[in-house]
């Protein structure tokens, strides 16, 4: 029996003609697996397209977490740089305040009566400490279930954002602390060592403060303002605390005389001098040599005669003396 045969028509209403085209049961069948071969490839195409455009968008959306990501980090290594310094600077301080608090102690030593104590050190922040919060909250962070990429994220890294600022101003009131009590270190350093605590001569005091004394210009007796240290002509005499030389020369009653400021209203005298060491204007240490002990201007044996005074008032050297080990 003979195949079957299609015949297909195209009608042209312009040019009134009409086409046949005969078509076999196999053709037909090639053209119809031909055709759904297309559409499934067109099918796959297409999924592979929109796939693929999916992750352009996911691949789009990771890139910016990242950049977000980064930038956070770099802020955090901001602020943590910024805390290192901090820290850095407290450490300075913190030695600098030790080796004051020492120099202090030593100078306190020969006191009878110990100076206020400066308020007790809080216990000082260091980049170890530092360290092991952020590690702590760091590794915390790490353990959370939830994901870096959800609704949770933001909370923490808010968190670690306000851990940092805290300690950021933990290190800064810390560093305010400090330097209070360096100040207050320094300035107790400066009044120690303004204050006359050395004997300026080891002798026996021949005349003590107060006694009567007769004065060469009015014909009347005084008091006297000092002491006097009975030694050998030559003995040296020292400087019984850090100052200043407000005059060194010759006067007619202390004959050549030595005279110191101390700053914080603190001042010393040393008269009867034979040799002058010093001179005006000069800037002296506690021990330094100023001279040596002779018999210039009114006196009878060799001997030195010694002052403190306290704000412009002489007052008794003895318990300044005592000072000493």
């Amino acid at each position: 029996m003979a195949k079957k045969a299609y015949t297909i028509l195209i009608v042209s209403q312009k040019a009134a003609k009409v086409k046949k085209f005969m078509l076999s049961p196999l053709v037909l069948k090639i053209a119809a697996a031909v055709l759904s071969i297309v559409i499934v490839v067109s099918g796959f195409i297409i999924y592979d397209y929109v796939l693929y455009k999916k992750k352009i968008t996911e691949l789009q959306a990771l890139r910016a977490e990242t950049r977000s990501q980064q930038a956070e980090i770099r802020s955090f290594l901001k602020k943590i740089t910024v805390l290192e310094e901090q820290l850095n600077k407290l450490q300075e301080i913190e030695r600098q305040v030790e080796k004051d608090l020492k120099e202090v102690n030593e100078l306190q030593k020969p006191k009878r009566l110990s100076p206020k104590v400066p308020p007790k050190r809080a216990p000082a922040l260091t980049k170890k400490s530092t360290e092991e919060k952020i590690t702590k909250e760091t590794t915390s962070f790490r353990k959370d279930r939830v994901s870096i990429l959800e609704k949770e994220r933001p909370r923490l890294v808010s968190r670690l954002h306000q851990d940092l600022l805290e300690l950021s101003k933990e290190a800064f009131q810390r560093e305010q602390s400090l330097k209070e009590l360096k100040e207050f270190l320094q300035a107790r350093k400066s009044i120690l060592l303004a204050t006359p605590s050395l004997w300026p001569v080891l002798g026996r005091i021949s005349s003590g403060f107060g006694d009567t004394r007769l004065s060469s210009f009015s014909g009347g007796t005084r008091p006297h303002k000092g002491i006097d240290i009975s030694v050998p002509s030559g003995t040296p005499i020292l400087a019984t605390a850090d100052g200043i030389v407000t005059f060194a020369g010759r006067e007619s009653e202390y004959g050549r005389l030595v005279c110191i400021d101390h700053s914080h209203g603190l001042s010393t005298m040393y008269g009867h001098l034979q040799g002058l060491f010093v001179q005006t204007g000069d800037r002296v240490r506690k021990g330094q040599t100023l001279g040596t002990v002779g018999l210039t201007g009114n006196s009878t044996g060799p001997h030195l005669h010694y002052e403190v005074h306290t704000n412009g008032n002489a007052v008794n050297p003895v318990p300044y003396l005592k000072l000493a080990s």
